[in-house]
């Protein structure tokens, strides 16, 4: 055992042990760097990723860093293992609305101390908390986005706080060994587009005559077969007996003989049968009314003129008010309240646009966005657009105006500031000729607008579709012939001359209350005789109000003893003939509270 047995039963520590074991300085060479790689950061490059692909053993690269790589070097550049091109798989990391990396189940933003994995059959990324809950706990191997099946082993960790000795950078193969991909090779990728791509057949035949002069010939024809030269051959004319008409017009206002120009045209394609109007209706002029509604809307706040007082089921609350404060005035009966009720258009409108390279009817979807339609219709009738030209315009894309300035940053709504989006899934921008509204970012719509030349998805609940052409697509066309300079405004001016409005579904309303006024006059009329016919009683249908009302009482003292013998011998009568009477019944009337006057 011997004599040392206990040399170290010692309740202290010596200055080596603090020094080496325990705590205290320690020299800079002895540390050990320590720099983990963030989950958004290719492995390769250590810088964010844009493509992300990952392999197995859960390392995350960018696909345009990878390809070369395993090109080149034909191994894992984190592990030194082998790998190939379809060892790898796409993955998708979702963000939220502040553009933050995130678990699409759970919503929980993804930092340093996050566990994140992937399913390897779908790509899609969550929090490891998402997968043992729904997934692992539950035996439930179905992805939780797409459905598909999965297995365990398809589940790859991306980052594990609890692992601190993974993804460090130091211990990368590639940074062990300094490999690095030719700088030629990554000056080919960016200089041509087709090296990563394998292309055979038509398509590299295509890619090959791109830079050549037969493409650049074909660009300038615009392209496409005898149909598509047919329609530009018309797009041309049209645009040619535009110009001459303006031209004529010029000189005969220039000589004097302006012509007035008519307040009604035909709208195209039998437009009468889709609105269901009159023709009388359509050539009216704006009433009195739009002069009212303009000076409404420019005082500020936005108070629709078809807004009407509704009836609600709800009473005012004043004669319980009154009953339990004495601040307030006594009320006695209580009365319904009248609600503000928008009443919305359940019509299309119609305009039509008359502009320097031709005429655009236009269908405005009013009972869909109401707002929107009736802030574009009212500065359609207050004259303007009139003068206002379209100051971008971008082929294959949309035509753009609505500014009176000519700048892309002027104009304002009806009512004097910015108002909201209305998004509806039935409304998207897909095909040609949708009219959407233009704006900075969210409910800030103004006057401008843009007509679209081809389907624009990813503008879809991002800007208002409110309504679409339905007519004149060749001047459609004609203007996005019109070339543009660098900054996409067209070098012949393209101009609204006129704006002529057929349909406007805020001025029916009127008639459909008069309609409800009428009806209800009706209705009171008939009341008012069904009323008079219960007073008269006969021998089948009333009984009791015959008997009760014949009979003269004569004056005097004896007039209230006959009149109390009247009233028990109806009484009498109501009771023997209760088998024979039609009960009927009896009308609620409204509560009404007696003032304690007699008290």
């Amino acid at each position: 055992m011997g004599k040392k047995q206990h040399s170290k039963d010692r309740m202290f520590i010596t200055k080596t042990e603090w020094a080496t074991e325990w705590g205290g300085a320690k020299s800079k060479e002895n540390r050990t760097p320590f720099k983990r790689l963030p989950f958004y950061c290719c492995a390769l490059t250590f810088t964010p990723f844009e493509l992300p692909v990952g392999t197995k053993d859960g390392s995350v690269f960018d696909i345009m860093n990878i390809i070369p790589y395993i090109r080149k070097y034909e191994k894992n550049p984190v592990t030194g293992a082998p790998l190939k091109q379809e060892d790898l798989f796409p993955l998708t990391f979702h963000k939220n609305s502040e553009g933050e990396y995130h678990c699409p189940v759970l919503n929980k933003v993804f930092t340093e101390y996050t566990h994140i994995v992937a399913v390897k059959t779908t790509g899609n990324v969550f929090c490891h908390e998402a997968i043992k809950e729904l997934n692992i706990k539950t035996k439930n191997w179905k992805e939780l986005l797409t459905d598909e099946p999965f297995t365990k082993e398809d589940i790859i960790t991306i980052q594990n706080p609890n692992a601190l000795d993974s993804k460090v950078t130091l211990d990368f193969d590639h940074v062990k060994n300094t490999l690095k991909v030719d700088d030629e090779e990554l000056k080919k990728m960016s200089s041509d587009p087709t090296y990563n791509i394998n292309v055979a057949g038509d398509i590299k035949q295509m890619l090959a005559e791109l830079g050549t002069e037969k493409a650049k010939q074909t660009a300038l024809l615009g392209g496409g077969g005898s149909k598509a030269q047919n329609e530009r051959a018309a797009a041309l004319a049209a645009i040619l007996a535009a110009r001459s008409r303006i031209k004529e017009d010029s000189s005969s206002d220039a000589k004097g003989d302006s012509k007035t120009q008519p307040a009604f045209s035909i709208v195209d394609a039998a437009s009468a049968s889709v609105h269901g109007r009159s023709a009388a209706a359509a050539k009216a002029a704006s009433s009195d009314k739009t002069a009212a509604r303009i000076a409404m809307h420019m005082a500020g706040e936005r108070a629709p003129v078809n807004a009407k007082l509704v009836k609600s089921r709800f009473t005012t609350g004043a004669a319980s008010r009154s009953f339990t404060s004495t601040s307030f005035d006594p009320v006695t009966k209580n009365e319904f309240e009248y609600v503000k009720v928008e009443k919305n258009p359940k019509k299309k409108g119609y305009v039509k646009l008359h502009t320097t390279h031709g005429d655009l009817n236009i269908e405005l979807h009013c009972d869909i966005t109401p707002r929107t339609c009736e802030n574009f219709i009212t500065l359609c009738e207050h004259g303007y657009y009139n003068g206002v030209a379209f100051h971008r315009n971008i082929r294959n894309f949309m035509i753009q105006g609505g500014d009176p300035t000519g700048t892309g940053r002027g104009g304002e709504s009806i009512w004097g500031k910015p108002f909201k989006d209305e998004l509806n899934s039935k409304l998207l921008h897909s095909g040609r000729g949708v009219l959407s509204m233009a704006n900075s970012g969210p409910h800030t719509n103004g006057s401008q607008f843009f007509i679209l030349y081809k389907s624009a998805n990813h503008l879809n609940f991002k800007h208002t579709v409110f309504g679409g052409v339905v007519g004149g697509l060749t001047t459609l066309s004609a203007m996005e012939k019109v070339p543009v300079d660098d900054n996409d405004r067209p070098l012949e001016e393209i101009k609204i001359i006129s704006v002529t409005v057929f349909v406007n579904p805020y001025m029916e309303p009127d008639k459909e209350e008069e309609e409800e006024e009428e009806e209800e006059k009706g209705k009171g009329e008939k009341t008012a005789e069904d009323e008079d016919n219960e007073k008269v009683g006969s021998w089948y249908s009333n009984p009791g109000t015959g008997a009760a009302e014949t009979g003269d009482i004569a004056g005097g003292v004896g007039k209230y003893l006959k009149a109390r013998n009247s009233q028990n011998d109806s009484a009498t009568v109501d009771t023997s003939l209760t088998a024979i009477s039609v009960t009927k019944k009896r009308k609620v009337m409204a509560g009404e509270f007696k003032d304690f006057s007699a008290w």
